[in-house]
């Protein structure tokens, strides 16, 4: 890790565990997880599901200086309430934006329960259109003070803490 993380271009770790089919919480993970809270590093968690957050429950909390950003926020509609319960009791637990437009959750029952400075805004890049994402979060019925600092001032202050 020391070698990928001395450059500038390695600034977290980002899993895909439904992809490799890999659970979550695997212990092989451990490394990752150890470093990362070590140097205050951000994981890009693909979850999709219930499963994949409740997996993190006890890792969060044994890793309180790494963050953990919760891509899709969970995806399905139990996937986000899972987020969201996740984020709540966790303050090192971002949801992250992107398929933003996967289920029928509304986002200002989200931003109710779960504090703006743990959202962070996200795309997927090539895979999701890139205004439509901005567009549904500019369009949400809540203050600009809750929309600007998921828009990039709560990245900044996670990539602020790395050491």
């Amino acid at each position: 890790f020391e070698r990928y993380f001395a450059g500038p271009f390695f600034v977290g770790f980002k899993t895909l565990c439904g992809y490799w089919g890999v659970k979550m919480n695997d212990p092989r993970f451990k490394p990752m997880w150890a470093y990362a809270n070590r140097h205050r590093l951000p994981i890009l968690n693909h979850t999709w599901g219930k499963e994949d957050i409740s997996l993190l429950q006890d890792v969060v909390k044994k890793y309180p200086q790494a963050h953990f950003l919760l891509g899709h926020s969970g995806g399905t509609e139990e996937g986000r309430r899972e987020a969201e319960h996740l984020a709540q009791g966790n303050p090192n637990v971002y949801l992250e934006w992107c398929g933003s437009f996967c289920n029928a959750v509304a986002w200002e029952q989200t931003l109710r329960k779960v504090s703006p400075r743990q959202v962070v805004f996200g795309t997927d890049a090539m895979v999701h259109d890139i205004y439509w994402e901005i567009g549904r979060l500019l369009s949400l019925d809540v203050p600009d003070k809750i929309l600007i600092p998921i828009l990039g001032q709560n990245m900044r202050r996670i990539m602020g803490l790395r050491r």
